[in-house]
């Protein structure tokens, strides 16, 4: 008997059911099924079986850097011929196995190569692809993304998650078919127009979460009662956008920035949470809002992350969120306010708040020994709720030391405060960065530690600078 004989006698893996082999190699990632195709005949084309598939510069070249780096252009074009011919064989065999579940284009490809990536996301298609996720960031020009292929010839689109990065929209019209599927669909760097905005709209009736970032040429979104399902939207870093309106249903989750002169939520009764960066000239009408009529307007808020940059002066009236429990603000009174009137108006207005985070480091320093004159008459009010107190932006001065106290005294239930110098600056509802925006003598943790006698011993104290 031959070696070769008596290693295949012994490769007692090879004897299991195909069906339990596709299952096995189904477990390992891409990178790793393909090199099974080279074990013997039994497994070359047991990794067609492979339900997700993912081409990027690691899996496919092996190269672990980053492509869009500091690469000579001649390695760079090399690279993206080698990356052409494998992923082009790769999915020709592919189409001999059984459907897909995912596809992932991640490469810088060029503007030359749409018809490779629409050749590829074609041919999922084709076995019945889920989740189309094309990121094709730091190429030369934008990929054109025809829509049409999202659709196979005589078949209903299967298509529900699509991601997109660095590309542009194609064959995107109002009679277009191949979009009823989608649930999911984030855009990034993509040159989305306000009509093909209206149109992935009108026609994406079963979307659940919409995610645009820098989508640069979008000047107008207009949400309606078309998408009832829609749950989560983002929209951020969308330079020109000025207009946003929404009438929302089911929506559940809001986060945007941007430059706006217009903002209205005429319809929006199961919002629950929302993070605005609002900047330009109606930077303060939408604050205010944020800060007063939302609460009839989204009934079921309970967080509100609101990022204020500039100087805002205090609501005229008081109106109260009954749902809130967590809310972010920046503190930035204007003349004639000071840190005392903000509280005084956020214990108010928040009765059933149980997490405050408020950002100091926008506030102007006063003078020791100056008093505060609450130019509003707001009365001193308890807080029966409020748990948990962070401060960020510290740095002692008179008016952070008073107001960090009258905080302290006036939430009976308060049993933690976390505080720290640097400042903690949100882009998203979960996302920040820390900055330290101070640089004087005098260090943080000097600052922080003379807060200390003027704290209750009952009261557990996080110091958490950096």
């Amino acid at each position: 008997m031959s070696q070769q004989q008596k290693r295949e006698n012994y490769d007692i893996i090879s004897q299991l059911p195909m069906d339990l082999l596709s299952q096995l190699v189904s477990l390992l990632p891409l990178k790793e099924a393909l090199k099974t195709s080279t074990l013997s005949k039994t497994w070359k084309m047991i990794w067609t079986t492979h339900t997700d598939i993912v081409c990027d510069i690691s899996s496919v070249l092996g190269v672990l850097r980053d492509e869009s780096g500091n690469v000579s252009l001649n390695v760079r074009e090399e690279h993206r011929n080698q990356f052409i011919e494998r992923v082009g064989h790769l999915m020709q065999q592919r189409l001999m196995g059984p459907n897909m579940r995912s596809i992932v284009i991640s490469f810088p490809l060029s503007r030359k190569d749409g018809p490779h990536v629409a050749r590829w996301v074609g041919d999922a298609v084709m076995k019945g692809v889920q989740t189309i996720i094309l990121n094709l960031k730091g190429g030369s020009g934008i990929v054109s993304f025809p829509f049409s292929i999202l659709r196979a010839p005589g078949q209903a689109s299967k298509v529900r998650q699509l991601g997109l990065n660095s590309c542009s929209l194609k064959s995107l019209s109002v009679r277009n078919r191949t979009l009823d599927s989608l649930v999911n669909i984030h855009l990034q760097s993509v040159n989305l127009t306000d009509k093909q905005m209206d149109v992935i709209l009108s026609k994406c009736f079963f979307l659940e979460s919409l995610v645009l970032r820098k989508c640069c040429k979008l000047a107008r979104f207009k949400l309606t009662s078309r998408n009832p399902r829609l749950k989560f939207l983002e929209i951020k870093s969308c330079l020109k956008l000025k207009n946003i309106q929404l009438y929302a249903e089911s929506l559940e989750i809001l986060e945007f920035d941007g430059l706006l002169d217009h903002f209205s939520c005429d319809h929006v009764p199961n919002l629950v949470q929302l993070f605005a960066c609002v900047s330009g000239e109606k930077f303060v009408q939408f604050s205010t809002y944020a800060l007063s009529r939302i609460a009839v307007d989204a009934p079921l808020l309970q967080t509100l992350n609101l990022q204020i940059h500039r100087v805002l002066p205090l609501p005229k009236g008081v109106f109260t969120f009954s749902n809130i429990k967590y809310l972010v603000l920046n503190l930035n009174p204007c003349d004639g306010e000071d840190e005392l009137d903000w509280i005084r108006y956020i214990l108010k207005a928040f009765p059933f708040l149980s997490r405050l985070q408020l950002d100091f480091s926008l506030v102007v320093p006063r003078n020791a020994g100056s008093t505060n004159q609450s130019h509003r008459g707001l009365a001193e009010v308890s807080h029966e709720n409020l748990r948990e107190l962070e401060v960020t932006g510290y740095y002692g001065g008179p008016g952070q030391v008073e107001a960090v106290k009258h905080l302290v005294d006036r939430a009976f239930k308060l049993d933690l405060l976390v505080i720290s110098s640097p400042a903690k600056l949100y882009i998203g509802l979960r996302e920040f960065i820390r900055v330290d925006l101070r640089n004087d003598n005098k260090s943080s943790s000097e600052k922080i530690e003379e807060l200390r006698p003027v704290l209750p011993n009952s009261l557990r104290v996080d110091y958490c600078n950096l």
